[in-house]
């Protein structure tokens, strides 16, 4: 009689090789979903920030004076939505570096008249030759 003594399976170092792969799978995967996510953050508060000085520029246009907030939420021809509608992000006080959801809104001064509106917004993720930190957009005269 011949006797096998070959059994069937897997040894426990193929198994632990199996476990090293997948795990440094998952490892880049959620430092690339992390990144990802991040920038799209960024993306909807410039987003949010380019809403709010393209619409004081039509509000500017339509009444030839520069809005605040609070004139924006009332304004018919352009309908703000989401943060740029909140008045709880924005506003003439909100710090974007402390709070990153928020948008810090100001009417610009040239000799003493309003000249333009300033949105400032926090932005996470460096771009090339881009640092992280408070971002601003600007229209008429700032």
């Amino acid at each position: 009689m011949i006797s096998s003594n070959k059994t069937k399976g897997f040894t426990l170092v193929e198994l632990l090789i199996v476990i090293v792969v997948i795990a440094i799978l998952a490892a880049i995967s959620i430092v690339a979903y992390n990144g990802v996510t991040q920038k799209a953050r960024d993306d909807e508060r410039q987003s949010n920030a380019r809403n709010l000085v393209n619409a004081a520029a039509s509000y500017n246009s339509e009444k030839d004076a520069w809005p605040a907030h609070s004139d924006l939420l009332t304004f018919e021809t352009v309908k703000l939505s989401g943060a740029a509608a909140d008045t709880t992000k924005v506003s003439a006080t909100a710090d974007p570096n402390t709070d990153h959801d928020k948008y810090k809104y100001t009417v610009c001064q040239d000799g003493g008249k309003p000249s333009g509106v300033k949105v400032e917004y926090y932005k996470q993720v460096a771009g090339n030759n881009d640092p992280a930190g408070v971002k601003s957009i600007t229209t008429g005269k700032c």
